[in-house]
């Protein structure tokens, strides 16, 4: 044998050794009592010699449907011997590489495998019911920390256990039970309220000609009547335009006049159609200018009574009465005798008190049942009007940047003229009625996946975490449509804290060796 091919031989049989240390098949089979850390190890180290290839190990889709995984230790929880040592049998052959006994490796033995579903054949061992937690002391298809996975299968009522690190670690965290009960559904909503004067009968007085006002005929805080006249003005605007409408009435009446005469003679065939149709269009053109003119005076504020009586006896004065729009009562005055005025200048502030409007800042959690029509309750301290009931008229879209609050608004009456605007109160706006049902505080309802949850105590140091379906929080409470019971002791204040201790499961804090 040539040097050279004796380098080729022993190249092969260090290939062959390598490969041999390397191998990917299964380890040696032992008694599955020898197992140890050392497996763990083993078992991380899994690898295949086709980078392709997966199994159950590396691959969760391959894995049996419902059989519990140990996440801790990479292998299925009733083969796990270190946390469930009470299931290993004795003198059974064990495959170290795969974590399973060696009559239902499948990977090592595919003879095993069952041929209609592809999955491994498991043993009479196999026991769900019989797995347990001894790290935390639960079984262990209900421990939270070990299989947070599940919590992905809970229906409303259903649960998962999760016990802290001491019988005082609840304590020490600050965590308060409270015991719901039922009760009807929160029927209002409390708001604070604000009492404003109702924006629809609330106006400012002006003239709508420029003058001088000649004199003054109400006072602050006095009633006056639609149509009442607050204050004479002398317009020499308001006096052309008198003119120019006595002047159109005149004109207005010739051309009638001029019409029936020449229609007249046009019945007798006197005069041409011609000549009737031109003074036919004549009397239009003098009725036309004195409608405009009538207009013109109305939108100045006079009455036809004022317009009829300039009419009939040709009063052409510069008095123009400034009138008041409404009913209501006068709460600001601004004209002084002697003053020019124009159009736009407040004069008066006129305002109909038989309601108010209240402004309302709600809650941002207890906006959402709100809709307009509620019946609103206004409440104020000391003061006899306290309990009106008006109605929600208005809710903003938005939130107050700076208070975090909900603007409404509602009108409630005001007979007995008793609410001033500017006065504070509480207000209750009563939602409809509906069936009994559990509240708990809105902080403990805490949301795991897009999920709503509350922890129920049940030991000093484990608790519940249960799935509950609710509704919307209403004044800072969240009703509990199903999952819990009246009577179960539910963590209301720091469930934030217990539902930390159950994500610790998700940053790799599950069973550990004991």
């Amino acid at each position: 044998m040539t040097a050279q091919e004796n380098r080729n031989l022993i190249g092969v049989l260090l290939f062959m050794l390598v490969w041999a240390f390397l191998g990917s098949g299964c380890s040696k089979e032992r008694p599955a009592q020898q197992s140890s850390s050392t497996d763990l190890q083993q078992t991380q180290a899994h690898a295949h010699s086709n980078n392709d290839e997966t199994c159950f190990i590396c691959d969760p889709s391959k894995r049996e449907s419902g059989r519990l995984w140990c996440g801790e230790h990479a292998r299925y929880e009733d083969r796990c011997w270190i946390c469930q040592p009470q299931l290993e049998e004795e003198g059974r052959l064990y495959c170290v590489e795969h974590s399973l006994y060696e009559d239902e490796c499948h990977l090592c033995h595919p003879e095993v495998k069952n041929k209609d579903t592809g999955s491994i054949q498991p043993s009479e061992t196999n026991k769900p019911t019989s797995l347990f937690c001894n790290e935390h002391q639960v079984p262990e298809r209900e421990c939270g920390i070990c299989q947070p996975q599940m919590t992905a299968e809970l229906e409303p009522g259903e649960e998962l256990k999760v016990r802290f690190e001491s019988k005082d670690s609840s304590s020490k965290a600050g965590l308060q039970m409270g015991v719901p009960e039922y009760s009807e559904s929160v029927s209002s909503v409390k708001a604070v309220c604000e009492v404003q004067y109702d924006g629809n009968a609330h106006g400012k007085i002006t003239p709508f000609a420029p003058g001088i006002v000649r004199t003054v005929l109400a006072d602050v805080g006095k009633y006056v009547r639609a149509g009442d006249a607050l204050v004479e003005l002398h317009s020499s605007e308001i006096a052309e335009a008198k003119a120019a409408f006595s002047s159109a009435v005149v004109d207005a009446e010739l051309k009638r006049i001029q019409y029936e005469r020449e229609k007249s003679l046009a019945d007798r065939g006197v005069t041409s159609e011609q000549e009737l149709e031109l003074v036919a269009a004549e009397k239009r053109t003098a009725t036309l200018t004195l409608e405009r003119n009538r207009q013109r005076l109305s939108n100045y504020g006079l009455t036809n009574e004022e317009i009829d009586s300039i009419e009939e006896s040709d009063n052409g004065s510069a008095s123009l009465f400034i009138r008041a729009p409404f009913d209501g009562t006068l709460i600001e005055r601004n004209a002084v005798i002697g003053e020019s005025v124009k159009p736009g200048d407040a004069l008066f502030t006129l305002v109909d008190m038989s309601s108010m409007w209240l402004d309302l800042s709600i809650p941002e959690d207890s906006a959402t049942p709100l809709q307009e029509g509620l019946d609103v309750e206004a409440l104020f301290s000391g003061h006899v009007n306290s309990g009106l009931i008006g109605e929600l008229t208005w809710i903003s879209s938005s939130i107050d940047p700076r208070s975090r609050m909900v603007r409404a608004r509602a009108i409630v009456p005001n007979k007995d003229k008793q609410l001033r605007k500017g006065m504070f109160g509480e207000a209750l706006i009563h939602l409809k009625k509906s069936s009994p049902v559990i509240s708990v505080p809105t902080a403990a309802v805490q949301e795991f996946e897009n999920q709503p949850y509350v922890f129920v105590q049940h030991e000093e140091d484990l608790f519940g975490l249960r799935r509950v379906a609710v509704g919307r929080a209403i004044g800072g409470y969240r009703p509990i449509k199903a999952g819990l019971n009246p009577g179960e002791p539910v963590v209301v204040v720091g469930a934030f804290t217990a539902m930390s201790e159950f994500l610790k499961s998700r940053l790799g804090a599950g069973c550990v060796d004991d």
